[in-house]
């Protein structure tokens, strides 16, 4: 906790009017913004005297000055490689997840790690209030994206587009990947809508409160209005959550469930069993575990993939090699930053790589030998990353 005094508090509450465009006045006593500079960057919430009768405070979150990754996430155990291997297949198959959780448990982090599995030839739109994710970071590595920044529904000024206009508007800008920073108001129905009606070709992604499939279900429906046909186009549901220590003064965040929404339900998702946990955290090992569904090739989404896909069409064990072989990659980027001593190869540029490496090679096996041969794949791959390691020493 810092205490400033009242004149620097007021200089501070200055710079962050002028630099977000948006007021801070007995009218409007909450600023939510963000804050870039070359030590870091913070997402900023000010409040002033109208709600705070002591006068001026700020509350400052800071964030990784890089993007997170996946290999990362897994080196830090939030996530394990089975989790990261069976996202690298959804984004590859262009599906639609929500990340859900408590507050500070990850979501955003997670979201922004994900994002750098989509491949750079796509385009991508996203949709925030605060400026939170990597966007910047990930234009510079050559992404094409684009932010639109929309009204928070915590400040409402008014000089900038409600979230649903900004929706519609990043709707009738073409064939996009398309991530919402976080789900929090009418910006919902349009979103579930065009999910529905596939105007989204790509993937579909945001962050949104909730701790559990059904918290999220009630959220979207009850709380956000959504009709619960729509609700049905979300095909994952990831739970991210802010775990503790048994004496309480330890805190570490882990995914804890991985959930896909089934399609044929009327009502009640969970009274009719449309939830469907395809990885499910085990707390006595600290892992993220998966269930039969997933092992067994029992998941709907995973088969609506595959059915797009000559080389899997019917073919689960193939799938499922596919995916095992994406999460091995993962381990393997952990595994040579620890032998090699280069934390460089946890960070988006070289993960970014290693991806495009990856598409690049599968495809290149799949025309030589006729089929996706894993063992192959990985061989090549590993070659290239010893070779890219080697020249960066």
């Amino acid at each position: 906790n810092i205490i400033v005094s009242p004149t620097e508090a007021e200089n501070w509450a200055t710079k962050f009017r002028l630099y977000s465009g948006r007021p801070l006045d007995e009218a409007n006593p909450v600023l939510d913004t963000e804050l870039i500079a070359p030590e870091g960057r913070a997402r900023v919430a000010a409040i002033t005297r109208s709600l705070n009768p002591e006068g001026l405070s700020f509350t400052l979150r800071r964030h990784r000055d890089k993007p997170w990754t996946l290999p990362l996430l897994i080196k830090k155990k939030m996530i394990n490689p089975l989790f990261a291997g069976l996202m690298n297949f959804i984004v590859a198959g262009g599906r639609s997840f929500l990340v859900a959780g408590g507050r500070g448990s990850g979501k955003t982090s997670l979201l922004g790690a994900i994002m750098l599995e989509i491949p750079r030839k796509y385009r991508i739109i996203c949709i925030e209030d605060t400026l939170e994710l990597p966007v910047p970071q990930m234009r510079e590595l050559g992404f094409n994206i684009e932010r639109l920044k929309s009204r928070s529904v915590i400040t409402k000024v008014e000089s900038e587009l409600p979230a649903e206009e900004a929706l519609r508007t990043a709707l009738r800008l073409g064939d996009s990947a398309l991530i919402i920073g976080e789900i929090r108001s009418t910006e919902a129905l349009v979103l579930f809508e065009a999910m529905r009606v596939g105007a989204l070709a790509h993937t579909v992604a945001g962050t949104i409160h909730g701790e559990s499939p059904y918290g999220v279900f009630d959220r979207v429906v009850n709380d956000l209005k959504v009709p619960k046909t729509s609700f049905k186009a979300v095909d994952l549901i990831i739970i991210a959550a802010n775990l503790k220590s048994a004496d309480g003064l330890r805190r570490y965040k882990r995914v804890v469930e991985v959930t896909e929404v089934k399609k044929h339900w009327e009502e009640d998702p969970l009274a009719e069993n449309a939830f469907a946990p395809l990885m499910i955290y085990n707390a006595k090992v600290d892992e993220l575990l998966p269930t039969q569904t997933l092992t067994n090739g029992e998941s709907f989404v995973i088969r609506e993939i595959s059915k797009r896909i000559p080389e899997f069409y019917g073919n689960w064990d193939l799938v499922w090699d596919n995916i095992v072989l994406r999460a091995k990659i993962k381990q393997r980027l952990v595994e040579l930053s620890d032998q090699y001593n280069k934390p460089e190869i946890l960070e988006a540029e070289f993960v970014v790589w290693s991806n495009e490496m990856f598409n690049l090679i599968s495809e290149q096996v799949k025309s030589e030998l006729g089929k996706l041969d894993s063992k192959e794949i990985y061989k090549r791959w590993e070659e290239k990353v010893l070779e890219r390691i080697n020249y960066l020493s």
